[in-house]
């Protein structure tokens, strides 16, 4: 099974990523990324956006049609963000609908699209290796389904896929 690991930013108290699998993979052809990002949480949806996850990184564990996985949290500016790569787009829909991930989606979605919170999500496919997380989120800004308080302000409209020969 794989495991969760925690790294800490030794310049940063107030925020952590947890990585699942190898960044460094090639993704084969047909591989999709999946970004879910929350800017403005205020506390309170922070800690449930918190304890949602760990039902959701418990479940990815055991999928094995994840390649890799990376979540960041923030506490100063109230962001979470959440990478997911998938063999394919089917496998990743399947997860989405089904278990904790669509428990969290039907019943807490108001800790996205309600409030102050920005909300931005993307699902594009990608070959070649990975692109560095600030690329990612450059990206999932630039191109991802925006929400503002909860009012869609952009649809997303991303490259059908991007290549990446060169490991970043």
């Amino acid at each position: 099974m794989k495991t969760w690991m925690k790294l800490e930013d030794p310049n940063n108290k107030y925020g952590a990523k947890f990585t699942l699998g190898d960044r460094n993979i090639m993704l084969p052809p047909g591989a999709v990324i999946s970004v879910t990002r929350g800017e403005l949480f205020n506390i309170p949806r922070l800690i449930i956006n918190g304890m949602l996850n760990q039902f959701i990184m418990k479940a990815l564990t055991k999928n094995e049609n994840l390649l890799y996985a990376e979540l960041t949290g923030q506490i100063q500016g109230g962001i979470g963000q959440t990478i997911t790569v998938w063999r394919d787009g089917n496998r990743m829909n399947e997860f989405r609908k089904s278990g904790s991930h669509n428990f969290a989606r039907r019943f807490f979605s108001w800790v996205f699209y309600s409030g102050k919170v920005q909300s931005y999500f993307l699902t594009w496919g990608h070959i070649g290796h990975l692109s560095s997380t600030d690329e990612i989120t450059t990206f999932v800004k630039k191109y991802g389904r925006h929400f503002d308080g909860g009012k869609l302000v952009k649809n997303a409209n991303p490259p059908k896929t991007t290549i990446k020969t060169n490991k970043v």
